[in-house]
C-alpha cells in the first residue's frame, strides 16, 4: 500500500494530466451529487472516472520507461508507440465521462 500511495503521490506531483483528471473526477462526482443522481450512481461515476487516471498512470510509466531505455533520440517507432498510448488515454476519457454523463442525466 505504501508503494502504491507513493506512486500516486509522485504521479500527482509530476504529471499535469493526472492532476487534471483528478480535478475532473471531483467535478463529475460533485455534479452527480448536486443533480440528485443518488448514492449508487454517484459511486458508479466515481469508479468510472478512476479509469482515465489508471490509464494515464500506465501511459506515463510506459513513456518514462521508453525514454529511459532509448534516450532522447527521435525514432518514428517510438512516436507511434507514444501516440498509441495517448490514444488509449483519450478513449478512456471518452468512455468514462460519456458514461458518467449518461448515468447522471439520462439513466
Amino acid at each position: 500500500t505504501g508503494y502504491s500511495l507513493n506512486g500516486l503521490k509522485c504521479a500527482f506531483i509530476s504529471e499535469k494530466a493526472i492532476r487534471n483528471e483528478s480535478l475532473a473526477l471531483c467535478a463529475m462526482v460533485a455534479l452527480s451529487a448536486i443533480s440528485g443522481a443518488g448514492m449508487q450512481k454517484t459511486v458508479c461515476v466515481f469508479i468510472l472516472c478512476l479509469l482515465p487516471i489508471m490509464v494515464e498512470l500506465i501511459n506515463t510509466s510506459a513513456e518514462i520507461l521508453i525514454d529511459m531505455r532509448l534516450g532522447p533520440i527521435f525514432r518514428e517507432e517510438v512516436k507511434i508507440v507514444k501516440d498509441m498510448l495517448s490514444a488509449a488515454v483519450l478513449l478512456s476519457l471518452c468512455i468514462a465521462y460519456g458514461l458518467s454523463f449518461l448515468l447522471i442525466f439520462a439513466i
